[in-house]
């Protein structure tokens, strides 16, 4: 089935294609049987990829740096690993990185990506400086991490556990990068009836850093977890009409309706009324910048909206023959950072290195 399916007829969301292979596949059977250091000797055709020289987060950053994650696959169309490519904007060549079946990647920020991998028996964290052609280690332990961001300071990785043994949820995690011992942020998922078995688990941060936003969604159906990091409040989102997460600005979860597939409407839910707003009626990929919400519009097909959440006039943007509007990273697999201000137009909605390079258009006009 190829990426474009997945993310069209899916719905909430893509992301859990990854975590329904992980779950499925014993460790023990893992055709991808190496130690988690080697998983992240990343190689390159001139060589090993080295460490990084000094710390990561003093290195000078790539200006457009993406990534993406394509599935590898044996004769029988079974997930045997994937492929880690990243790059610049304006680069025709890319940094590759053979990932086991367990990976993960998040970011780009500043020219940064976080990888993680796991064979079986450890995970391994590190940071990717993409235009410094180099990696630096966070983390490497028996602990099975799922998912894992840095926290906006770049001080610390959040993650998310499973139980080696019983892929029980043991809850989402702060580790700090100074050292010190790693603290439970949110407990385990209770079971919800409505959303089902978990399939997937995304982390991100609100848009102002405050809340640490958890959206654990099932066949067809998600929940929204917001820690305030500075009250410690959670709050919980158990509603059939919002679904996947595409950001937190101010007081509002911006989410897809609740649909099983795109088209979706997009509604914002305000956190602290419980009121919810229709921003869009059949949308299929979006992103969120600045305040400013793109989607495509299935009504009004090759062409991307550009709606201010605060109001003010929208405007439609028109897309070439096979480009797409790239959403958010837990949809695409992948992930790019441009200009300030705007979004990212690229082939099938992921950035590439051997076709056309992605494009940005600004949404303040």
């Amino acid at each position: 089935m190829s990426l474009r399916r997945w993310r069209d007829s899916l719905g909430p969301p893509l992301l859990a294609v990854v975590a329904v292979v992980a779950v499925v596949i014993p460790a023990a059977a893992s055709p991808t049987r190496m130690r988690a250091s080697d998983a992240l000797a990343i190689r390159t055709d001139a060589g090993a990829l080295p460490v990084c020289d000094g710390h990561a987060n003093q290195a000078p950053r790539a200006a457009t740096a993406w990534y993406r994650l394509d599935p590898a696959l044996d004769a029988d169309g079974a997930l045997t690993g994937w492929r880690f490519f990243a790059g610049q904007a304006a680069e025709r060549h890319a940094l590759e990185i053979a990932l086991p079946v367990e990976s993960f990647a998040s970011g780009p920020r500043n020219g940064l990506v976080l990888v993680g991998a796991d064979d079986g028996r450890r995970s391994s964290i590190r940071i990717v400086d993409i235009g410094r052609r180099c990696a630096t280690a966070l983390h490497e332990g028996p602990d099975l991490v799922r998912r894992a961001v840095l926290t906006p300071a770049a001080d610390a990785i959040v993650e998310f556990r499973l139980d080696r043994r019983t892929r029980a949820d043991l809850g989402v995690w702060l580790r700090p990068l100074d050292g010190s011992k790693p603290s439970r942020l949110v407990n385990p998922l209770a079971p919800s009836p409505r959303v089902g078995i978990v399939f997937s688990t995304d982390l991100r941060f609100s848009t102002d850093g405050r809340r640490l936003v958890i959206t654990s969604c099932g066949e067809a159906a998600c929940l929204t977890r917001l820690l305030d990091r500075k009250t410690g409040r959670l709050t919980t989102i158990d509603d059939e009409g919002v679904g996947e997460t595409i950001a937190v600005v101010g007081d509002e979860l911006v989410a897809y309706g609740g649909c099983a597939s795109l088209p979706c409407r997009i509604v914002a839910r305000n956190l602290a009324s419980g009121r919810v707003r229709v921003l869009a009626e059949r949308a299929g990929l979006a992103s969120l910048t600045d305040g400013v919400l793109a989607y495509e519009d299935y009504r009004q097909r090759g062409r991307v909206v550009i709606r201010p959440l605060g109001g003010g006039t929208a405007r439609t943007v028109a897309l070439e023959t096979g480009m797409r509007l790239v959403p958010g990273e837990s949809r695409a697999l992948a992930g790019i950072e441009g200009p300030v201000g705007s979004v990212a137009i690229a082939p099938e909605g992921r950035p590439s290195w051997t076709h056309v390079p992605a494009t940005f258009v600004e949404v303040h006009r």
